[in-house]
């Protein structure tokens, strides 16, 4: 459930920065890892020692846990995860936070994600976020159950007169931010030998939906390309035809400009269709219907979607890679 990137790297230590931000933990100790499946420090030793669960032992003995080893070990042996660690830091919410995971109250989770995205700490979203996958909380499950309504809910404030757009406008930057910093923890799967390309066209700038689609392809093992906002229409032909995908992703939410949002996906998609790849829409106007949706080949309304259609994929390959 946590994922890490090819190629990137993560200081796999306890961290502060000195501008008073929080602590990031990165590295679990015995009793950490104890707490969490709720099982002896013994057991977690036995399994450290008998390789099942992957660790580093400090120059002084100790074993330490990096958190993606923790994930593996969960996804390979379905041992899920019953207890919860200590939220990192002197956070007010920790407790608030922790209880809310161990019912999975997502309603209170995506509560807390309001409170920490309108916070002036800039750590504080991107803590909140990895410790909720800390907790095998799905990549898919916090896109739609905790930052979806919780930025709907801050759209909903400022609309309200109860923050400025400089609160909404800065929410929508430390969540790009956030996730930005939590792909580096993401567990990636085998490499599938899919692509994809994922752009929001023209003067479409709002991308957080677009961000949380190519991580969870990334997740599966899917290569991407992500040209993100205000990406020219003839750019995005032009990766599509360079790159060749499996399938070019968009995300469509303004409303005042219909007609011209028509044509740029009726060619965004007959270019996709050249060259064998699927065409796929999400965001507030494709769920709303346009006419030019008939040229797509799928539209999705959530990051759940977007992980059905992925295994759909992957179920078609299933006979292929049997004959080979």
């Amino acid at each position: 459930m946590f994922n890490h990137g090819g190629g990137r790297e993560t200081d796999n230590s306890y961290k502060s920065e000195q501008d008073g931000a929080a602590v990031q933990k990165t590295i679990l100790s015995t009793a950490d890892v104890a707490r969490l499946f709720h099982v002896t420090e013994t057991t977690v030793k036995r399994w450290a020692d008998e390789g099942t669960l992957k660790c580093q032992k400090t120059p002084g003995g100790h074993r330490k846990f990096d958190v993606r080893n923790v994930v593996e070990f969960v996804d390979r042996t379905h041992f899920e995860p019953v207890g919860v660690l200590q939220f990192p830091g002197k956070d007010e919410l920790g407790v608030r936070i922790e209880v809310a995971i161990l019912g999975r109250d997502f309603a209170s989770l995506a509560g807390v994600f309001v409170e920490k995205a309108l916070s002036p700490d800039k750590t504080d979203l991107f803590l909140f976020l990895s410790f909720l996958y800390q907790h095998h909380v799905p990549l898919w499950e916090i896109f739609d159950s905790v930052i979806r309504p919780g930025m709907c809910e801050i759209g909903e404030r400022w609309e309200r007169g109860q923050i400025g757009v400089n609160h909404e406008h800065r929410a929508s930057h430390e969540t790009l931010d956030a996730m930005a910093r939590l792909q580096a923890e993401i567990l990636i799967k085998p490499a599938t030998g899919h692509s994809a390309v994922f752009a929001c066209v023209g003067d479409e700038s709002h991308e957080i939906g677009l961000r949380c689609a190519s991580y969870v392809f990334e997740s599966e093992g899917w290569r991407t390309q992500y040209l993100g906002a205000n990406t020219p229409y003839e750019a995005v032909i032009a990766a599509v035809r360079e790159m060749r995908p499996t399938a070019v992703c968009l995300s469509i939410t303004r409303k005042d400009q219909p007609q011209q949002q028509a044509l740029a996906l009726e060619g965004l998609a007959s270019a996709a269709h050249a060259v064998g790849a699927r065409c796929v829409v999400g965001g507030a106007v494709a769920r709303g219907g346009l006419d030019a949706l008939r040229m797509v080949d799928r539209v999705f309304a959530s990051a759940r979607e977007v992980l059905d259609f992925i295994e759909e994929i992957a179920r078609k390959d299933a006979p292929t890679r049997m004959q080979n």
